[in-house]
């Protein structure tokens, strides 16, 4: 930083007093003004640490930090800088000693409950530009949310579509679960959510600070609502399975959006990251019965938290897409880095 401010860091032999310049590592040269001697030579810059770049399907159980917040984290969660030196510690005999990966930080953070894909990079300049909303490269969470009131969803829902049920008119109509379609109580989720967060709200803490809190998403896509086969009929609770899409990764973003909601998250996992849709995905619940019955819903198949990574190489994977599994890392190839930073210039 003392040497950009200084003037003595050129970038293509012109020189750079920015700190927040971008550089392109192939096709920008870097060098530095040496002042130790009468000649201010330039010092090509060849020595420059080695980018790396990762993507990982974070377990739940682990905890985004370098150190354990007490009173916050659990005793037994694992913090992911001692789980990534296990995964390249164990993997040294694929990668060898790269003392590079020694500087891995994560892009962005996933809360010790959560799941699913996380980059991982030693190249500050790659962390912005997922980070700063003022790209907006977009992430979609998967969720599974907790509801109360089905029997009330479904009545809500006839009223909204204008759906009569037919009979004698001094008998009280009910709502036939049978005669309500799949898409509209989605829709009716769909706007549940959406109107629970189209404004900001605002929270007073016991000193009478107001803080005001707002959670734009860019869309939410229903994608399964319905009780489980194991609920009781006098369990008037539900389940929707959902596509959250942000531009913007605020704290905890995701479960207010549904907190707000009035509704309960019980499964979170982040699958796709803008620039790397098509290429790597993760595997997750297609259905609500699939949620229960593969364990990432309390209550179904016992389903195990991996807290031992391991680093998968590109051989491990022929096809076009990396399905990564819970615990799995894979570098990423140059054309994806290429790709992503490719969307700064769309953007902007």
């Amino acid at each position: 930083r003392d040497l950009i401010l200084s003037g003595r860091v050129l970038v293509n032999n012109i020189t750079e007093r920015s700190c927040n310049r971008l550089v392109d590592r192939f096709d920008d040269a870097i060098s530095v003004i040496n002042t130790e001697d009468d000649t201010s030579a330039t010092i090509p810059i060849s020595f420059i640490t080695k980018p790396r770049y990762y993507i990982c399907y974070k377990p739940r159980g682990v905890v985004c930090s370098r150190r354990r917040n007490e009173g916050i984290d659990r005793e037994d969660s694992v913090l992911i800088s001692d789980w990534l030196a296990r995964v390249f510690e164990a993997a040294e005999n694929i990668i060898g000693d790269d003392e590079n990966n020694a500087t891995i930080k994560t892009v962005g953070r996933l809360d010790e409950e959560s799941e699913g894909m996380l980059l991982l990079t030693n190249d500050g300049s790659f962390s912005r530009l997922l980070c700063d909303p003022e790209f907006g490269l977009m992430k979609t969470y998967r969720v599974v949310v907790r509801g109360s009131g089905y029997n009330k969803l479904i009545t809500d829902t006839v009223e909204k579509s204008d759906i009569q049920m037919s009979g004698n008119s001094n008998e009280d109509h009910t709502a036939n679960e049978e005669e309500v379609t799949d898409e509209l109580m989605k829709k009716r989720v769909t706007e549940r959510i959406e109107s629970a967060n189209d404004t900001p709200t605002m929270t007073t803490d016991m000193n009478g600070k107001q803080t005001i809190h707002h959670f734009p998403f860019e869309t939410c896509n229903v994608l399964d609502v319905g009780k489980l086969p194991s609920q009781h009929s006098s369990d008037d609770s539900y389940y929707a399975l959902i596509d959250l899409i942000l531009c913007e990764g605020k704290r905890h973003a995701v479960r207010r959006i549904c907190k707000n909601a009035q509704l309960r998250v019980c499964y979170l996992s982040r699958i796709s990251v803008e620039g790397l849709d098509g290429q790597y995905d993760v595997v997750k619940p297609e259905s609500i019965a699939e949620a229960h019955s593969n364990g990432f819903i309390p209550g179904g198949r016992h389903r195990d938290v991996v807290l031992n990574g391991k680093l998968i190489t590109r051989s491990d994977h022929k096809g076009m897409s990396s399905l990564l599994h819970s615990g799995h890392v894979v570098e990423l190839r140059d054309c994806d880095v290429d790709r992503i930073f490719a969307l700064r210039t769309q953007k902007k």
